[in-house]
């Protein structure tokens, strides 16, 4: 049986573990026979159903909405946390439900003490326990701080202190995950078969580790800028990294052949597109996705509508500030931010002329863009040209997709093209089998460059090699100093920190980083620099532009009632359209996001602080150990502790 129809029906193979009591006191498990802990086999299906429970479904987590919605990416404005509204115990992950999946993993922990599996088998086991318990307190603690950090087997019979453990600090819980992930690394095989590509190795969880202490080093955990945090992040990374290399891991190829439909030369959908048991090196954490066993609607949700017959628009739109965030094809800034007016951000490249915003640009931005007048390809359909504009006569007897008639279009005049399978036919968009991206060695690289630079300085050489490989890849032109544009985003005055997650910000678009990103960086209401401004007051659900046709008369033939339109030259295309800015006006609302990013200002907060939100009320009240964290009411507990 291949391991991904095992992962799946383990539901009905395996106990129910449920909450009594103390949100830490479940179920006895001595319905398990601990036969399972003596063979491998049998222990991977328990291990099964740890990686089910744990693993990130396809799109990234979800607070109050995707994470791409809680960024600068698309222009969705629902979520209370970018809003400023957010209220107390909405934020859940902090629940039974995460402990009883650290219950599961110590479980499995207590089982092996006593096994009989030979040696390698028992560290291969080990090692995916020890990965899968730092795994799950991360995610507590990067969203609460400090957390109760359980490494004993809770039973009906333990003592106090376990059934009701007090929160560590956040200090000791990173102590305690870098133990965990230093176990796994040494356990863990470099290598797995085929049939079981998505399980852990070791430079899995040596990245993992560089991620975990990157973000401990930046402002959020770290406000007073301890350059010892950096130094071990600098060196967890670079440690990572080596093993990866090691291991066989590197950044895939996305070259393409050069065809007038698509001239780039590079595709970055490729990483995508293949999988990591069809031997992609760059992946290295996935959650993998099965025809007829587990799948996912991502196209259905991103594609237009006329090839999905959704009741409402896609989601995933690009906003105009993620459309001019991409590089040109020399690695210069394509964007310039106003520091008299923070909503302003100007397209500065081709000579500041917007109607020529999509050529010369970074290839990425090909691959992640779907925009007017461009090749996107769907349903194998090479030939296919993506149209979003407004016409003026309305008719309500045909659907185009530019009829504005019915509100069914991309708000922003831009459709989301990252991660969308370019073969998948309309009737198979709600069961797509691509796979979640979790980690690739393109953030192993990015990871290392912004630590390098925060401890080796603004020269690093190391920060500057880890940009140029990851711009050689995407495609990016040399240029006759060598540097990618690098040295020109330097004489425009970007820092390198702000290059960097800049690049972070297009090579992970969609990817479920740009939120924590934001978050860890403290963008939301700081200046990262003097070049890339906060987003705090940035009116986001309005960053679009409307396309419309300059004489619809003359040209509706053109554009709306034949297909001539799919015969006209991509550079010829916008001397037909004008381009107009979305409204600003009152009803378009500001990012507000609420961080107290001083310890001494949020000892004296009360009124909600998202770096660290509430532990929920319901915990409070059945664990009475568990103290509130401070910046909320009642709060005692201090993350930066």
């Amino acid at each position: 049986m291949k391991r991904g129809k095992i992962i799946y029906i383990l539901s009905s193979l395996l106990f129910v573990l449920s909450s009594c009591g103390d949100f830490l006191d479940i179920k006895d498990e001595a319905s398990i026979n601990p036969a399972i802990w003596d063979d491998e086999q049998s222990a991977k299906l328990y291990l099964n159903n740890i990686y089910n429970m744990n693993m990130t479904s396809f799109g990234g987590e979800n607070l109050t909405t995707s994470l791409a919605n809680l960024s600068d990416e698309t222009s969705d404005m629902s979520s209370s946390i970018l809003l400023g509204t957010l209220t107390s115990s909405q934020i859940s992950t902090y629940s039974a439900s995460t402990y009883e999946s650290i219950r599961y993993i110590n479980v499995a922990f207590e089982g092996m003490n006593d096994s009989k599996m030979p040696e390698d088998a028992k560290n291969r086991t080990l090692g995916q326990l020890y990965f899968y318990r730092a795994w799950v307190h991360w995610k507590l603690i990067n969203l609460y701080g400090g957390i109760p950090y359980m490494k004993d087997y809770v039973t009906f019979t333990s003592n106090d202190e376990i059934r009701n453990a007090p929160r560590n600090s956040t200090s000791e819980c990173i102590e305690y995950l870098k133990q965990d992930l230093d176990s796994a690394i040494m356990l863990l095989p470099a290598a797995w078969t085929a049939n079981e590509y998505a399980r852990i190795t070791r430079a899995a969880a040596a990245a993992f580790k560089g991620r975990v202490l990157l973000f401990y080093a930046s402002p959020q955990f770290n406000p007073d800028n301890d350059k010892n945090r950096w130094k071990e992040a600098f060196e967890a990374n670079v440690y990572a990294n080596q093993l990866c290399i090691q291991d066989g891991y590197s950044l895939k190829d996305v070259s393409t052949a050069i065809s007038n439909k698509w001239p780039y030369g590079f595709d970055a959908n490729q990483i995508f597109m293949q999988k990591k048991s069809e031997g992609n090196p760059e992946l290295l954490i996935v959650t993998p996705y099965y025809t007829d066993i587990k799948t996912h609607g991502f196209e259905n949700s991103v594609c237009p509508v006329e090839l999905t017959n959704n009741s409402g628009a896609p989601s995933l739109c690009p906003t105009w500030d993620l459309v001019i965030s991409y590089l040109m094809k020399d690695g210069s800034i394509a964007f310039k931010y106003d520091a008299n007016n923070k909503n302003s951000r100007t397209f500065i490249g081709n000579g500041g002329d917007i109607n020529k915003y999509y050529l010369n640009r970074d290839p990425r931005f090909y691959s992640t863009i779907a925009f007017n007048g461009g090749y996107y390809q769907l349903e194998g359909n090479t030939e296919r040209r993506q149209w979003n504009f407004n016409f003026t006569q309305k008719n309500s007897s045909i659907y185009y997709s530019e009829n504005t008639t019915v509100d069914k279009t991309s708000p922003t005049g831009f459709y989301c093209r990252k991660m969308v399978n370019p073969s998948i036919l309309r009737a198979n968009m709600g069961k797509s089998t691509t796979d979640w991206v979790e980690m690739r060695y393109a953030e192993v690289l990015l990871n290392l460059a912004e630590c390098a630079f925060e401890y080796e300085g603004a020269n690093s050489s190391t920060g500057l090699d880890c940009l140029k490989k990851i711009r050689t890849r995407a495609g990016i032109e040399p240029g006759a100093d060598l540097s990618y544009g690098i040295n020109q985003n330097l004489a425009l005055g970007l820092t390198p920190v702000e290059i960097v997650m800049n690049e972070r910000r297009i090579e992970f678009a969609f990817e479920g980083k740009r939120f924590y990103d934001l978050r860890r960086r403290n963008m939301f209401s700081n200046n990262l620099g003097n070049y890339i401004y906060k987003i705090n007051g940035w009116k986001k659900s309005g960053s679009g532009y409307v396309f419309k046709l300059k004489n619809p008369a003359s040209d509706s033939t053109i554009f709306v009632k034949n297909t001539l339109r799919d015969t006209i030259q991509l550079d010829n295309v916008y001397r037909y359209f004008t381009m107009s800015a979305k409204s600003s006006g009152p009803l378009v609302k500001a990012i507000n996001y609420v961080a107290v990013t001083d310890p001494t200002t949020l000892l004296s907060t009360n009124t909600g602080n998202y770096n660290f939100f509430d532990i929920p009320q319901d915990i409070l009240t059945r664990s009475p150990k568990i103290k509130q964290t401070i910046g909320w009411q009642n709060g005692e507990f201090n993350p930066f502790e």
